[in-house]
């Protein structure tokens, strides 16, 4: 019997799954074991993101297999050094600038399209253009499927943004059997 049980284990490891077993004395123990990185998983992961952007942060809220994470994105755009001298063959400073800006917040852009590119649906809100300029590089790399809103939102706090995604994807309840 031990020798089953302790294939079944094995077998479930190799798999990557999540297995439970039972301690003699009556404990249960979850053990989880992680997936190779170059193995796909079982159950596709449903991930909903909203996001409140302007062009300083970006805090994202993300609903994956019934848990909410959040993380914010600066750009550091107020601490964002403007020069005024002339290098030759540059042009002039005000070009230099405009440039050295678009390329600072073209970086931030592609930071928060890393962390939202694997999700199913996706909600943009914010008070400024900013989120029609994400929205634009988001159809640009072929996502604009799963975008399920654009919406205009003054300043919000971390935890009134958390509550707009909730709204929007509410949490499930474990006893939902649906």
């Amino acid at each position: 019997m031990v020798g089953l049980i302790e294939l079944e284990r094995l077998k479930y490891k190799a798999e990557g799954v999540n297995t439970e077993r039972w301690e003699d004395d009556g404990g249960r123990i979850i053990e989880m074991f992680h997936l190779p990185r170059n193995r796909k998983r079982r159950s596709p992961m449903e991930k909903r993101v909203g996001l409140w952007i302007d062009r300083n942060k970006a805090v994202i809220v993300s609903i994956a297999n019934n848990v909410e994470g959040r993380r914010i994105i600066t750009s550091a755009m107020d601490n964002y050094v403007q020069y005024s001298t002339v290098v030759p063959g540059d042009g002039s400073p005000e070009d230099i600038r405009d440039r050295r800006f678009w390329n600072h917040l073209e970086e931030y852009y592609v930071k928060i399209i890393e962390h939202i590119r694997d999700a199913a649906e996706i909600q943009i809100f914010g008070p400024e253009g900013a989120k029609y300029e994400l929205q634009k590089r988001l159809v640009s790399q072929g996502l604009a499927g799963h975008i399920v809103s654009v919406e205009d939102t003054n300043k919000l706090t971390d935890l009134q943004i958390a509550t707009k995604v909730l709204q929007r994807f509410p949490l499930r309840s474990r006893f939902d059997l649906s």
